[in-house]
This record gives C-alpha cells, structure tokens and sequence, in this order.
C-alpha cells in the first residue's frame, strides 16, 4: 500500500479551517463554565482523603519538619507541602510552613551573571539545574504571598518577594519560546505578575508579549506544541488557571478564560472514560495507563468529577506519586470546566475519527500530523513528521478494555524512524528514517507470552489485531520491569512486555505501509 501524503495534509487542513466557528458553535465556548473552589473544611471526602494521604506521605506520623528537609528530596515537593499546611491551617501548620519556606528560599542561585540565575535546587544533592525550576517554584511562591502574607512573618515574605524578582528576570533572560507549552504559559504569568506587582515594566510586559505569543501561535491550527500529554496538559491547566485568578492584566485573564475552555475540550476529545485513558499519541507521556500511574490530567479529572470510582487515578500510592504535590496548588486556583466537557469525562457518546495539525519544534516536520479514532472500549493513534529520538514521545498506540477491567496497549515507540498513520480502522506504520534496518512495537497485556505473534492474527485478551505486512516474522523478546523506565519513560509496575522487532530491507520505500494493525474487540 502506497500513502499519498500531501492529500491527508490536505484534508487534515481543510477540517481545521472550520475549527474556530465549531468551537464557537458546538463546544460550550459562550456557556458558564462549571467553577470549583475549595478550602480544607468544604472539601468532599474524597478530595480530603487525597489531600490528607498527600500530607501523611509527606510528613509520616512522629516525624519532625526538620527530618524531611533532606538533601535527597524534592525541593518542588516541598514548597507545595508549605502550600498544603497553610491551606489546612491546623495547629502547628503556619510554624511548620515557615521551617520549610526559609529552607526553599535559601537554596536559590541569585547570581546574575549565571545562566541558571533564578533557579532554585531541584534538591540539595543531585541538583538538575533545570531552569523550569523558576516557573515551577516561583508560582507557588506567588499563591503562597498572595493568600498568607497576613499570617507568615515578614521576613519570609520579603525573601518570596526578593527570590521572585531574582527568578522573574531569569526567565525573562532565558526567555523561553510559546512552543515549549507549560512552561512559556506559566513563564507568561510569572513576568506579568511580579513585573506589574513590583513595578518592573520590563518584567510586565514582556509577560504579556509571551502571552499573546502563547495566544497566536494556539489561533493558527487550534493545537498546542507540547501536544496530548497526560501530565503536561495538567501543568498548562495549572498556568492558565495562574492568568485566570491571579494575572492582573484582563486582557491575560480573558486569553486565560478562553485557552482554559478550549484545553479542557481537546481532554474530553481525546480521554475516553469507559478506559479512564487519553488516546495517544503522546508528545509527552511518562506512561501508558493512568489508572496505574499518576498524571496531573488525571489529578484534574478526579478533582473535578470528585467521584472515586471515577478517577483515573491508581488507588494510593503509586508510580509518580509525587505529582500528587499539584493538589495544593489546584485547590487554591480552584477549577472550572465547560459543562459540556464534564459530561464527557463520564459518558462516552459515539465513535469518532480525529485529524490534527501541530505546530512543534522537535526534529522532524514544523507542522506535525495527529490522526486518532476512538471507540467505547478500544482506541489507537498515530503521529507523523516526527525525526526527534526521545522515549517520552510514544508515536503509535492502541489501547483495549481487557481482562478483569484492566488496560491492555500497544506501543509504537518515538524513536524517529517511523510515521504512523491511523484511519478509522487500522493503524499503518511506514519508514520515516532513510537509514532504517528495524523498527520495534511494544504489547502489554495480561498473560501474554511469545507464541501469540507467530500469525496473520494476534490473539490477546479482549482484541485480535490482524497484521498486514510484507516484512519477515519478528523477532519476540521479553522486555523486564527495570528496563521500562530507562527504555520508554514508562512509570508503570507491568511485570514484562513483549518487544517485536521488525527487520526492514534497506530498499524498502518510505510510501510503502510496513505494518499494517487492524483491530477487533473480541468478547472477554
């Protein structure tokens, strides 16, 4: 089979031409939003428990504040626990609050000739350098003086105040592009924030130019660089819930408003809640199944349906657990929703086929293509025009409803060398990489061993995937749980998957399909 690509990009065009008046139109944009805001005492029980079982791992029974400041733990973690003991506010909580802030503030590089200026530590030991510390922490910063700078001492409050201007300008210097989605959207808000708060017009208005940046660059095809990912999408909510609450620019707020409806549409379009999952691909993923590990996607989903049976969340602890930190910071932004979306995160409606082009800066193609289909109990996705090697990218997958209500999926990994294609029944892989000799998939799902993949149809618990393919059989290897972190970003306990690795000839042509997937959901 041959692929004519300049007709799917074709076609994927004219379908987004009409995006603005159907959003406009069919997706909730002009209806009141469902809005949540929390305190400790009108919390549900199910938002409480998370929230205190967030606290015990935290601070263990008979453990001092002082014990958990370690060198090893996360610096980020830690100025979300202050977060969370100001916002319960119990006895002990504001001195406890204290001990950490003055602890945080410390360990901040404020020396302006370097390029790490602003940052704080990602931890004391094993510092990353990571520069989106800036973001991360100095908007919890603002959250924490803008609610409690009545209730901590004044000296704390002036070192928030100094470490903000300190972190601000060092993002302005860095000055991150719109692409690089969560954290330009949160890089927006801080600059905006201090810069107006402390009367920095440099600070303010180069703010307000990310912003519009991060607007335009949305307007043109109604996607996001940093595309379909269960936990980033969560940090972006995060950011544009900052310019919905705390920006002091209405024309930031009303761009807030605005992108804040139309990320919490292109969840709903994409998160099936039969399989509590987001069809892929995923520009950014750290796993595949949030019901096994936690994603801040996931974190906002539970908030908002506040129903336990509902969450696509693992029940207690579990892989990434640390990102369970995000609750304070939720809580004090509150969330709103369109209707519309709420529903569909808990009824699944009808069948549909998605197109998407995304403007993305990795190796590869500027406009990348997104094709998915979703249906009640199974889905898949693909990517195309992306050269970049990186493990978070999974660049094909299919998901099932499989035994005993688990989740079973296939893997295409974002290795750079293969295009995948999905149309409403099957999934096409096809050569990217001119130098190609091989490709692999990746299959989990519960007893599933070697000999199921000898054939022209692949028998696993709750589908059957008939292959199409000119290439030799594949080689079948076992993959082990230590190598699934270091091999594919995944955070997930699976207790094995099974590699197929495809030898490809070297003459293979690009426009010719591979591998052809064509699934059916078979009874269980």
């Amino acid at each position: 089979m041959k692929f004519n690509f300049s007709v799917l990009i074709m076609i994927v065009i004219s379908s987004c031409l009409f995006l603005p008046l159907l959003r406009a139109s069919d997706h909730g944009i002009n209806q009141d939003p469902i809005v949540k805001k929390f305190s400790y005492e009108t919390l549900s029980f199910y938002q409480k428990k998370l929230f205190d079982e967030f606290l015990t791992e935290e601070i263990p029974a008979g453990a001092s504040i002082t014990s958990i400041l370690t060198d090893h733990t996360s610096i980020r973690t830690k100025t979300r626990l202050a977060e969370a003991l100001l916002f319960r506010n119990h006895e002990g909580d504001k001195g406890q609050a204290a001990i950490i802030l003055q602890w945080i503030l410390a360990n901040q590089n404020q020396d302006e000739q370097s390029k790490y200026y602003g940052i704080w530590k990602t931890s004391i030991s094993n510092d990353l350098l990571d520069q989106n510390w800036r973001e991360f922490i100095g908007c919890d910063l603002i959250i924490i003086r803008h609610h409690y700078r009545s209730l901590l001492p004044a000296e704390i409050i002036g070192s928030i105040e100094k470490g903000l201007i300190h972190a601000a300008k060092g993002a302005l210097i860095r000055n991150v592009s719109a692409g690089y989605t969560n954290i330009s959207i949160m890089s927006a808000f801080l600059m905006e924030y201090v810069g107006t708060e402390f009367k920095i017009d440099e600070l303010k208005n180069a703010g307000l130019t990310k912003a519009r940046d991060i607007y335009t660059l949305y307007q043109k095809h109604h996607t996001w660089s940093e595309y379909n990912s269960p936990t980033y999408y969560g940090v972006a909510l995060i950011g544009l819930a900052l310019w919905r609450e705390l920006s002091f620019s209405s024309e930031m707020h009303d761009m807030g408003l605005y992108l804040e409806k139309e990320f919490w549409h292109e969840i709903t379009t994409f998160y099936n809640p039969r399989l509590k999952n987001m069809a892929g691909p995923y520009f950014r993923g750290y796993g595949m199944d949030m019901k096994k590990y936690f994603a801040i996607v996931g974190i906002w989903i539970a908030l908002a349906l506040d129903d336990e049976r509902s969450a696509p969340l693992p029940s207690g602890d579990g892989p990434k657990y640390g990102e369970m930190s995000n609750l304070a910071t939720i809580f004090h932004l509150g969330i709103s929703i369109p209707r519309e979306d709420m529903t569909k995160l808990t009824t699944f409606t009808k069948s549909k086929y998605i197109t998407r082009i995304i403007p993305n800066e990795y190796k590869g193609d500027s406009l990348k293509i997104v094709t998915a289909t979703i249906h009640e109990d199974w889905m898949m996705g693909g990517l195309q025009g992306n050269r970049r090697i990186w493990n978070q990218i999974k660049a094909g997958t299919i998901h099932w409803l499989s035994e005993e209500g688990d989740i079973a999926w296939l893997l295409v990994p974002g290795d750079g060398k293969t295009n995948v294609v999905v149309d409403k029944n099957k999934m096409t892989i096809l050569k990217a990489d001119q130098n190609l000799t091989s490709f692999e998939l990746c299959i989990y799902a519960k007893h599933i061993h070697a000999d199921r993949f000898s054939r022209g149809i692949w028998s696993l618990p709750g589908m059957q995937l008939k292959i199409k393919t000119g290439l030799p059989l594949p080689r079948v290897v076992e993959v082990p749980t230590q190598m699934l972190q270091s091999e594919y970003a995944l955070s997930e306990q699976f207790p094995y998957l099974i590699k197929l690795v495809f030898e490809v000839p070297p003459i293979w042509k690009s426009d010719k399909a591979m591998l052809q997937i064509r699934p059916k959901k078979t009874k269980l």
